[in-house]
């Protein structure tokens, strides 16, 4: 994580405890898999016909899942510019510029899954959260403008970001709101204020 002047990058990773179970999983899939298919080259096949189909495919299958959830929930970047906030999960990225953000503020560490059920009033549109990362920030952002809303122009929708410094990047993006002169929404619209 480094910050400097009104920029800020964080590189926002899993725990270790997560890492460590996914690398089990896919170590323990993998070896399956060798280890059936050489001892069916150097002696009498483990499974055979229609059951070693089954079985390839399925651990095949099941270590190709395991190396894609490593590869793109485990590791999430993010860059606050003067331009605005930049998102990079995986294989999806979002950017959204100083004059879409409204209101930032630090949201309650908890789950993703008690954060996705949790009927507290405010519904997040979108969740960029790394596993084992409860932590992080609610930001109001302008739907519509970047493609990634409703259409409805105009009208705010809540996401969540995952941070392990979520009252430093809360500042940050509270000084860029601050700096393009407070964002508002319309008047059909209640505008939650920067904490």
């Amino acid at each position: 994580m480094t910050s400097r002047n009104n920029s800020y990058f964080e590189h926002v990773r899993a725990s270790g405890r997560v890492f460590s179970f996914l690398g089990l999983l896919l170590g323990a899939t993998g070896g399956v898999v060798t280890g059936v298919a050489i001892k069916g080259l150097i002696g009498d096949p483990l499974v055979s016909g229609g059951g070693a189909v089954a079985f390839y495919a399925t651990f095949s299958a099941s270590s190709l899942i395991t190396l894609f959830v490593m590869l793109n929930y485990l590791m999430m970047s993010l860059q606050v510019s003067k331009d605005g906030l930049d998102i990079k999960f995986g294989m999806k990225t979002a950017s959204v510029e100083r004059v879409e953000l409204i209101a930032v503020r630090v949201a309650d560490t908890r789950s993703r899954m008690s954060r996705a059920l949790g009927q507290d009033g405010r519904k997040i549109s979108q969740m960029w959260t790394v596993l084992g990362v409860g932590s992080g920030i609610e930001i109001d952002v302008l739907s519509g403008q970047n493609g990634e809303g409703d259409g409805d122009d105009g009208k705010a929708e809540t996401w969540f970001v995952s941070s392990r410094d979520p009252a430093r990047l809360c500042e940050k993006l509270a000084s860029l709101i601050d700096r393009a002169g407070g964002n508002q929404l319309p008047d059909r619209t209640e505008s939650v204020p920067v904490i």
